[in-house]
């Protein structure tokens, strides 16, 4: 019984730290922006505009969806904010005691992506607070206790000719590269990585004009049926009450914005929280070297 309660607390606080990976100004710019009333095919041309590469998972790389496309060059600033907080309640007697238990959540993110030159440069400012009861904390995270961070990083990737390299700083400051996978790069980081990767490509939206409709409150386009959609709404899966906007402007994807919030009781544990997530594109005039490795 301990066993299948601490699994149902794990998988639920999963589905809270699913959406805790990606600031502010970014969040209010995608926010405020008022998208274009456009057509279908416009639509396409936009979303197809903001593909890079493949995943990162499998090792292969893809330039735009259409080979006879010119070649990305763009800039997306990518904000993140999250508060999130659980609570358990104490269970006494039977055949198993368990503790009352608590947590919260407290993350932020501003995150550059430059795409140019067959290469992506993630410039990550992150604050990632937790805190918690001693005992649901080292529950999580053993003696080492408390996982909150903050910093400045930046990773690079290349997909030149079809291979998928990642550069990163070791512990001294010296670079190092990494061929088509993540594991040398810090679990967090990865984290980051890997949903920024999925979620400004929005390219896999390429033919979904007519599951949106523009909506003048959000001032951008919704889905018909208000479910979220697209890998950016995915980074709100659990979470109630979501929202999806995608912006287009001047025929090109100008922002997404999505919020999110969650209120829910399971097993004796309350959950509460809100997110929101924005990003704003702008195009052409980048370029990204890529750093020297010894």
């Amino acid at each position: 019984m301990k066993k299948i309660w601490y699994a149902a607390m794990s998988v639920a606080l999963s589905g809270c730290l699913l959406v805790s990976f990606a600031g502010c100004g970014a969040v209010s710019k995608a926010k405020s922006m008022k998208g274009d009333v456009v057509t279908e095919d416009v639509w396409n041309s936009a979303m197809a505009g903001t593909s890079f590469t493949a995943s990162s998972g499998s090792a292969t790389a893809q330039t735009v969806a259409d080979e006879t496309a010119s070649a990305p060059n763009y800039k997306a600033e990518y904000g993140y904010t999250l508060k999130t907080s659980v609570e358990t309640e104490a269970v006494e007697g039977g055949i198993v005691s368990v503790e009352a238990m608590q947590m919260s959540i407290d993350m932020k993110a501003n995150i550059a992506i430059v795409v140019a030159d067959s290469s992506v440069k993630f410039t990550i400012d992150y604050d990632f607070k937790l805190d918690g009861s001693e005992n649901l904390m080292k529950l999580l995270f053993g003696e080492d206790g408390n996982p909150s961070e903050k910093g400045k990083k930046e990773i690079y990737l290349s997909y030149a000719d079809g291979a998928v390299s990642y550069y990163a700083q070791d512990e001294n400051g010296a670079w190092q590269k990494f061929s088509g996978s993540l594991s040398g790069i810090d679990t967090l980081l990865q984290g980051v990585l890997e949903t920024c990767e999925e979620t400004i490509d929005q390219s896999a939206l390429v033919g979904a004009f007519s599951k949106y409709t523009y909506n003048d409150e959000l001032k951008g386009y919704a889905l018909v049926n208000g479910e979220t959609s697209g890998s950016l709404g995915d980074d709100f899966i659990g979470m109630a009450s979501a929202n999806l906007v995608y912006k287009i402007k001047d025929g090109k994807l100008g922002a997404v914005y999505s919020s999110a919030s969650l209120d829910s009781t399971m097993a004796g544990m309350k959950m509460s929280g809100s997110g929101e997530v924005g990003i704003v594109y702008t195009y052409g005039g980048q370029s990204v070297t890529l750093p020297a490795v010894a």
